[in-house]
C-alpha cells in the first residue's frame, strides 16, 4: 500500500486515465476513437478497453461529486475569490448563513447538490477550518486532506494520479502540442540540507499555486453548471523524496 492506495487501485486509476485521454482524441475524420484504436494507443487489450470504456460511459457521477471534491474546492475559493477575502487578501471569517458572504454562499458558489452543513462537518473534522467563539468559521488550511484514510481518499488520489497519467498519455502522442511536464531534482544534496529544501520548496510551491488559483478564479464563469464544463484544466505540484541511487 502507498498512502492508503494499493497497486491494483493505482492500476485501475491509470487505466481509466489512459482510456479517457485516448477517447478524447478523435480520428482523422473527427469521429470518436473506437475500441481497437484505443487499445493500440494504450497498450491494453480490446477486452480491457471495452470494460474500462463501459465504466466511463456508465458513470453518472464525476469525480467532483464525491465528498472530497467539495471541501477541496471550497477551500480553494475561500483563499482565492475576492468576495471571500478580507482587506489583507486573507480568507474572511464567515458566518454559516447569517450574513453575506457566508459559508453557505461559498458552498453554493462551488455548485452541486451537497448541503452546506455536510461540507461544514467534513471541513471541521479534517481541520480545514475551525469554529470561533463568535460562531464564525475561519479557514485553517489551504488544501483539504480527508479526516480518514478511507475510500474517499482513494477517489481523491485520482486528482493527482489521473491528471498525471493523462498528461503522460497525451505527451506520448502529441509531441508538437505537449503539455508542460517538468521535474527538478538532485542526487547530490547533503542530507543536512534536505529540511531546508523542503521548506524552500513548500514556500515557493505555495506562492506558485496561489497565483494559479487566483488566475483560475478570475477567469471562471460565475454560476456556470459543472455539467457545462467541457474540460478540466490545471497545474499540479508535488514534493517527492526517495532513497538515493547506488553509486559505484
Amino acid at each position: 500500500m502507498g498512502a492508503g492506495v494499493s497497486y491494483s487501485q493505482f492500476e485501475e486509476i491509470a487505466k481509466k486515465a489512459f482510456v479517457e485521454e485516448a477517447l478524447g482524441e478523435p480520428d482523422l475524420r473527427g469521429r470518436t476513437t473506437n475500441t481497437s484504436r484505443v487499445a493500440v494507443r494504450t497498450g491494453l487489450s480490446r477486452k480491457e478497453v471495452a470494460r474500462v470504456r463501459q465504466e466511463i460511459l456508465a458513470k453518472t457521477k464525476s469525480v467532483e461529486t464525491y465528498q472530497i471534491g467539495r471541501p477541496a474546492r471550497v477551500l480553494q475559493l475561500w483563499h482565492s475569490d475576492s468576495e471571500f477575502l478580507d482587506e489583507n487578501g486573507s480568507p474572511s471569517d464567515l458566518t454559516f448563513d447569517a450574513d453575506e458572504p457566508s459559508f453557505a454562499t461559498l458552498v453554493k458558489r462551488v455548485g452541486g447538490d451537497v448541503p452546506a452543513g455536510a461540507v461544514r462537518a467534513e471541513l471541521l473534522s479534517a481541520g480545514g477550518m475551525i469554529e470561533l467563539s463568535n460562531g464564525r468559521f475561519r479557514a485553517q488550511k489551504r488544501f483539504y486532506v480527508p479526516s480518514d484514510f478511507g475510500e474517499d481518499l482513494v477517489v481523491g488520489f485520482a486528482f493527482i494520479v489521473a491528471p498525471m497519467m493523462e498528461t503522460l498519455s497525451h505527451n506520448l502522442g502529441n509531441s508538437a502540442s505537449a503539455f508542460i511536464q517538468r521535474v527538478a531534482y538532485s542526487d547530490h544534496i547533503p542530507s543536512g540540507d534536505v529540511p531546508l529544501f523542503r521548506q524552500f520548496g513548500h514556500a515557493n510551491a505555495e506562492d506558485f499555486m496561489q497565483g494559479i488559483d487566483q488566475w483560475l478564479a478570475s477567469h471562471e464563469s460565475a454560476g456556470i453548471a459543472e455539467t457545462n464544463i467541457e474540460r478540466r484544466v490545471g497545474v499540479g505540484v508535488f514534493y517527492f523524496e526517495s532513497a538515493g541511487a547506488t553509486r559505484t
